[in-house]
């Protein structure tokens, strides 16, 4: 794949993934033996779980909508940096739904075999989002 070829391949997955919640096309991006290494602590290895968390992210927030800031490729890596914003409508993170808006940046490297992401480094700051949950804005 062109680098081009690529970058439109990640626009695509996370509007149709985690912006539509169409997550049965994860396997479009993500190779079986997929792996997550991530700073929720959830583990996910393969489009299903990926798919399973994405469902129970978007139950928590169901207007949920990620805005890609940056698509970068080098290689075999493919940067991605995006800002995420949703209501918090459901249950996450061990707190209960509270109406708030929430707003969370967020950098993701993939490392692509044959067009398809075998690994992702997601880095995040699970405290930020943690806070505007349970925090009352102003």
């Amino acid at each position: 794949m062109s680098d081009e070829e690529l970058r439109a391949a990640v626009r695509r997955f996370f509007d149709e993934v985690w912006n539509k919640g169409n997550v049965g096309e994860t396997e479009e991006f993500l190779a079986p033996e997929f792996v997550s290494h991530n700073t929720l602590d959830v583990q996910i290895v393969g489009p299903i779980e990926y798919g399973g968390a994405v469902t129970n992210y978007r139950a928590a927030f169901p207007d949920f909508h990620t805005t890609l800031e940056d698509v970068l490729v080098d290689g075999d890596r493919v940067v991605v940096r995006g800002t995420d914003r949703g209501t918090h409508r459901g249950a996450f993170m061990g707190v209960p739904a509270s109406g708030r808006q929430v707003t969370t940046t967020w950098i993701e490297i993939f490392r692509m075999e044959n067009g398809k992401a075998t690994e992702g480094w997601l880095e995040s700051d699970p405290a930020t989002l943690r806070n505007q949950l349970v925090t009352e804005p102003g």
